[in-house]
C-alpha cells in the first residue's frame, strides 16, 4: 500500500463546507488533487482550484496534514489542507467534476458520503478551531 500526496481546499461559506463529486463516484471530495512535479503544495491547489472551477483561490493559511485510507484506491493519503477564499464565481470546468455543493451539519441525512480524511480529519478540526459551527 502506497501512500497518495494531495492538496484540499477548505471553502467555508455562511457556515458550509464546499465539496467537489466526479463522474461516476458517489463520494465527495473537497476541491484539490496531486502535486505535478516541482510544486509547491500551494501552487499544486490553486492550479487545482482553476482548472477545477474556473477561479481562482486565495490560500489563507495551511491548516494541517490529515492522514486517513484513500477514498478510490488501496492506498493511504496524506491530504494537506488549507483554508481558501474563491476569488471570483465558481463554475464546474473541470470534465472530470459532475457536482459541486456546499453542505452543511446534516450531509449525512442527506446521503453524502465522504472519504475519511475528510469526516475523522478535517471536518472535526474545523468545528474544533471554530471555523465551523456545527
Amino acid at each position: 500500500m502506497g501512500t497518495i500526496h494531495n492538496v484540499g481546499a477548505v471553502v467555508i461559506e455562511n457556515d458550509t463546507f464546499l465539496l467537489v463529486r466526479q463522474f461516476g463516484r458517489d463520494v465527495w471530495t473537497s476541491l484539490g488533487g496531486h502535486l505535478e512535479a516541482g510544486e509547491s503544495e500551494e501552487e499544486a491547489l490553486k492550479r487545482e482550484i482553476r482548472e477545477e472551477l474556473g477561479c481562482a483561490g486565495d490560500i489563507v493559511r495551511k491548516l494541517g496534514d490529515f492522514r486517513a485510507k484513500a477514498a478510490h484506491d488501496d492506498a493511504e493519503v496524506v491530504l494537506a489542507t488549507f483554508l481558501v477564499r474563491l476569488i471570483g464565481d465558481p463554475a464546474i470546468t473541470d470534465p472530470e467534476i459532475e457536482e459541486l455543493r456546499f453542505i452543511g451539519p446534516d450531509f449525512e441525512r442527506q446521503g453524502i458520503l465522504l472519504p475519511e480524511s475528510i469526516t475523522h480529519g478535517v471536518l472535526p478540526y474545523c468545528i474544533r478551531s471554530g471555523l465551523l459551527h456545527w
